[in-house]
């Protein structure tokens, strides 16, 4: 009796949920401002913002965060 090996190589794909939507969110990195964007699904709104942050405070650094949830999907 002899002993064989089948090696499958199974490749996979890794795409946003199709319900899913993607979320922006953005904080102010003034070290003296705790200013944050509330998370949306429209990041030109999270931008927007961002620049009336900028215009009323003068502060023009931020994190920007997207999220997403992803799902894996075998490639057929």
């Amino acid at each position: 009796m002899s002993t064989r090996v089948v090696l499958r190589y199974v490749r996979y794909v890794m795409r946003r949920h199709p319900s899913a939507e993607t979320t922006a969110t953005a904080r102010c990195l003034n070290p003296e401002c705790d200013w944050t964007a509330e998370p949306t699904a429209n990041a030109d709104v999270c931008t927007d913002k961002c620049m009336q942050h900028t215009g009323r405070t003068g502060h023009m650094t931020f994190l920007r965060e997207f999220s997403e949830v992803a799902v894996v999907e075998r490639v057929q």
